[in-house]
This record gives C-alpha cells, structure tokens and sequence, in this order.
C-alpha cells in the first residue's frame, strides 16, 4: 500500500471520528430512557462471498490477462453508533484460485430520523466512505489497485424491542471517484450498499450477539478500460458487542 493511500486514510478518519463521537452524543442525549445497548460497538467475523467481474471493451482484457474472478472471503470488522471498519482478504487459503484479494473500508452514516419513537425509526441516513480495494494474481502481470472516496443518501430503519431485541436496516446508494494506486488513472464509482442488523440484547454473559448481512455493489468506471471493473457480494456476519 503506498503512502499516499495510507495518507488519505488517515485524514478520512480523523475528520469523521469527532463527528462519530458527537452523533453518539447526541443521539444518547435524545433517547436517555431508551435501551443503551442501542448504543454498544461490536467486533464481527464473517464470510464474504465476491464477483469480481470485468465490463469494458472486451478487446482490452480477455480470459488471459484478466482479474475476474468469484469465491470466498474473509471479513474482521469493527462498528460503533454510525463509525464502521472493515477489512476482507482471500486468497488459496479461502479457496480463491490464483488471486489475492484486499479491501480496507472505512465509512461514517449519520442517520436522521423523520421518524422517531421509542420503539422504531425511520429516515435518511448519509454516508462517507473510503475504500482500498486490490486484486492480483501470478499469473497477470497488472494489478486492480483502487482507492476510493464517495458519499450517498438513503432510507434507514429500525425497530427496537426493549431489554430484548434491536432490528436495522438500511440501503444506501452513493457515487464518488476513484485513483488507481500512484495516481495515474482515475474515474468515478457508482456504489450500493444494504445492510441489516438483528442486534440480541444480554444474550451471552452480558453480551450482545448480532446477527448480520451485507449487500455490496461497486462499479469503477476507470480512465480507459483496463480497469473497468464491477465487485458485487453478499456477507455473512456474527458481531458480539464490545
């Protein structure tokens, strides 16, 4: 990873974790008699199943000396009240043929509710995001290096089942550009992400433990075709509250 990716990672979350601390703030200031494991971080593990697939001319990347590819990945991920941090990797060990796959995705939501109840919400939830994505393999000499910066708006919901329950979901479309790694490509990135969360209270030791999914679509749309690639996939997720 070149230092100027490491750079910009940095300055995206020192500009979003004061914003993450005064959302959490402000929304425990709001919901004072409301459940506070609404408000709890977790640690998640899961699975990550990816289609990383090539859309440009044809001409310019074939079977031969193209990236695509579809298997398993593995996930870590960290998430507190809005602030999100999550890392894939895979590689033969996941059971990816010939490639080695990484994305490091930082993202801020802040929901605002139009609809606020004690026991359930709705509204629109803005995010930021950065993202390094990276696919290689021995046997092709380029390498997919992008990192990303985009931001979007959606619809957010939740349901909250007091001393019980808590029930998430969100879809949130977004658009924004993209460098490949030095800086000498860039282009945009059209995005959907959706997301749900069945957070169980107390479950286990004092302990929540969430149940997770993830829907994740990406499009780079790169100067030229080389990098014209589409990343679709669907992950599996167990959280346990921190």
């Amino acid at each position: 990873m070149t230092k100027s990716i490491l750079t910009k990672i940095f300055l995206f979350f020192f500009l979003i974790t004061p914003l993450a601390s005064s959302a959490q703030m402000f929304s425990v200031g709001d919901e004072r008699s409301s459940n506070t494991n609404l408000f709890s971080s977790y640690v998640r593990g899961g699975i990550y199943l990816v289609d990383f697939s090539y859309k440009g001319n044809p001409s310019v990347v074939t079977d031969n000396n193209g990236l695509s590819f579809t298997g398993t990945v593995a996930h870590l991920g960290y998430e507190s009240n809005g602030l999100n941090l999550g890392l894939g990797f895979g590689n033969s060990f996941t059971g990816l043929d010939n490639r080695r796959y990484f994305n490091l995705d930082l993202n801020f939501t802040n929901p605002f509710y139009l609809i606020r109840k004690d026991n359930f919400g709705a509204g629109i939830p803005v995010k930021l995001r950065t993202k390094v994505t990276s696919v290689r393999s021995e046997r092709v000499q380029d390498e997919f290096s992008q990192t990303d910066l985009s931001a979007g708006a959606g619809l957010i919901m939740r349901v909250n089942v007091p001393e019980k329950l808590g029930i998430t979901t969100q879809f949130i479309p977004s658009i924004g550009f993209s460098t490949s790694s030095g800086g000498f490509l860039g282009g945009n990135i059209y995005s959907l992400a959706g997301k749900a969360r069945i957070n169980f209270y107390n479950l286990i030791f004092g302990k929540n433990i969430s149940l997770g999914y993830d829907y994740i679509f990406d499009s780079y749309d790169i100067d030229g075709d080389q990098y014209d690639y589409d990343v679709s996939g669907h992950l599996i997720s167990l959280g346990v509250s921190l």
